[in-house]
C-alpha cells in the first residue's frame, strides 16, 4: 500500500511541475519574454492615443476617454464601411476579369472614410486640449508625441526586412 502513495504522489509531482514548466515556457513564447514597467505589464494593450491619456493627471483622464469613446462611437460605422470597402476591393483583385479601375476607386473611398474618422478624432482631442490648464495641456501634448513616435518606429520596423540590413535599396517591383 505504501509503494501506492508514493508511485501516485510521483505521478501527481510530475505533472503539476510539467504543467508549471508548460506556464513559463508559454509566458516566454506568447508574452514575448519583455517587461515593462509594471504599470504596463498589469494594464491592457490600449490604442494609441487611449495611451496618450497616461501623460494627464489622474483628475482629467476620465473626461479625455470620454472624448475619446464618444468620437470611437460616433466614427465607427465609417471605420466598419472602410473596412467592409477594403474586403471588397481585396476581393475584386482576384476576379476575373479584373477591374483595375473599381478597386482603386473601392480603396479611395476606404482611406477616405478612415481619414474622416481620424480628422474627427483629432479634432476632438484638439478641443479637449483646448479646455486643459497649461501644464496639462502641455503634458497631453508631450504624451501624444511620444506616442506617435513609437508609432512611427514601430511601422518602420514591421517594414525593415531582414534582406535590407546591406544597406541597399529594397526590391521594386519586376520589371
Amino acid at each position: 500500500m505504501k509503494g501506492r502513495w508514493l508511485l501516485t504522489g510521483l505521478v501527481v509531482s510530475l505533472a503539476l511541475n510539467l504543467f508549471l514548466v508548460g506556464l513559463g515556457v508559454g509566458a516566454l513564447v506568447f508574452g514575448g519574454g519583455k517587461r515593462g514597467s509594471e504599470a504596463e505589464a498589469v494594464a491592457p494593450r490600449r490604442a494609441p492615443m487611449w495611451m496618450a491619456g497616461r501623460g494627464l493627471s489622474e483628475a482629467y483622464r476620465p473626461a479625455y476617454r470620454q472624448v475619446l469613446a464618444r468620437a470611437t462611437r460616433e466614427t465607427r460605422a465609417d471605420l466598419v464601411e472602410s473596412r467592409r470597402l477594403k474586403r471588397q476591393a481585396f476581393d475584386a483583385m482576384a476576379a476575373t476579369p479584373y477591374d483595375a479601375q473599381a478597386v482603386a476607386a473601392d480603396l479611395e473611398r476606404a482611406r477616405a472614410l478612415e481619414f474622416k474618422a481620424r480628422s474627427r478624432l483629432e479634432r476632438d482631442i484638439s478641443a479637449f486640449a483646448a479646455t486643459l490648464p497649461p501644464d496639462e495641456r502641455s503634458a497631453l501634448s508631450e504624451s501624444l508625441r511620444a506616442v506617435m513616435t513609437r508609432m512611427a518606429a514601430g511601422r518602420l520596423q514591421q517594414m525593415r526586412r531582414p534582406e535590407d540590413e546591406g544597406g541597399g535599396p529594397p526590391p521594386g517591383p519586376p520589371e
